[in-house]
């Protein structure tokens, strides 16, 4: 009983400290893409990061008034979305021309990125720390 006891535990924690690393890169990358301190954001199908550790994101229930919007699946977005920033959690999402970038789990790892078309025609520039997370 004490080992069920303790995997649980540790299975608990481990995904506890993935979903807070998680929100920080969320919130690194959206900072950036926007330039605003607390930008509105509009979750596309719940992402349990963002909506567990907001920290400085507003998170919006309209996408009309979001400044990115963060997919979980890039079916049936809604029309009002189309004008805006997308952003993928999934290196999939990344087959879709209007998504700016992604960030998404390999290997157990965290992987960010981006493509510099579409970043342009956003008009967006990336700090000089997200350099080698850009392709061309």
């Amino acid at each position: 009983m004490i080992k069920i006891i303790f995997v649980f535990l540790i299975i608990t924690t481990v995904n506890a400290g993935d979903i807070k690393k998680a929100s920080s890169i969320f919130n690194m990358v959206i900072k950036n893409i926007t330039h605003k301190h607390a930008p509105k954001v509009y979750l596309h199908v719940e992402i349990e990061s963002i909506k567990k550790y907001p920290k400085n994101l507003k998170i919006t229930t309209r996408c009309s008034d979001a400044d990115v919007v963060v997919l979980s699946t890039v079916k049936y977005i809604p029309s009002t979305c189309k004008d805006k920033i997308l952003f993928g959690t999934r290196y999939s999402h990344l087959k879709n021309t209007n998504v700016v970038g992604a960030f998404f789990w390999q290997k157990g790892r965290p992987n960010i990125l981006f493509y510099k078309k579409r970043l342009d025609k956003y008009n967006i520039r990336l700090g000089s720390g997200f350099d080698k997370y850009i392709e061309n």
